[in-house]
């Protein structure tokens, strides 16, 4: 049934000039600063399979200095920024578990719905780098909200205000050090995050 799946999502994102990833079960479409990514998380059982949607971004600036300060291959994809269809769509289910065809094409057609509704143009909004990195940052230090992945959205709000050009003193550095501090993000982490700041003013900002 992956097959299936995969087939009619392809058939669906094509038409939308989002086009297969090779070697994932995912779709892009370029843009000047990195690419819109459909991530389609497919996990088969026994019974049937459970398929959930994310949306995504990559900038490539942004995961190509982060991708050289590690200076290791990474299998998976890498992404600036994701969340679920579901965070964005009202009333869709986070995952669908499916195990027949009648249920395979409900599950489409609510996908393929939210996505002309809100999906594309989440998508299309956030290729503003600007918009991308101030929703970043109000995720960050918003009151009594843990993001998940909260280290890795903070490296990149950080360097993405620093492609922005925005200045970045001292205290602001620290403000985001303060974050991860206040989460107990552990130590390793932390002298982590003063390295890649130090990284990224010794190679380009």
């Amino acid at each position: 049934m992956k097959k299936e799946v995969i087939q009619n999502l392809e058939d669906f994102f094509n038409d939308f000039q989002y086009f297969k990833m090779e070697g994932y079960d995912a779709f892009h479409q370029s843009f000047l600063k990195g690419r819109k990514i459909i991530v389609g998380n497919i996990t088969p059982y026994e019974d049937g399979l459970m398929l959930e949607i994310q949306l995504a971004l990559t900038i490539d600036q942004v995961e190509d200095l982060i991708f050289r300060f590690y200076n290791q291959d990474f299998t998976n994809l890498k992404l600036t920024y994701w969340e679920n269809l579901s965070q964005i769509s009202e009333g869709l289910s986070k995952r669908s578990f499916i195990q027949n065809t009648v249920e395979l094409r409900k599950a489409l057609y609510e996908i393929e719905s939210a996505l002309v509704k809100r999906g594309f143009s989440w998508l299309d909004e956030f290729t503003d780098l600007k918009i991308l990195s101030d929703y970043i940052q109000n995720l960050i230090f918003a009151e009594n909200l843990r993001p998940k992945n909260l280290f890795k959205l903070c490296q990149r709000s950080y360097l993405l205000r620093l492609i922005l050009h925005e200045q970045m003193t001292e205290a602001t550095f620290y403000d985001y050090y303060e974050e991860l501090q206040a989460h107990k993000i552990p130590e390793h982490q932390l002298e982590e995050f003063i390295a890649f700041r130090k990284y990224l003013a010794s190679v380009i900002f």
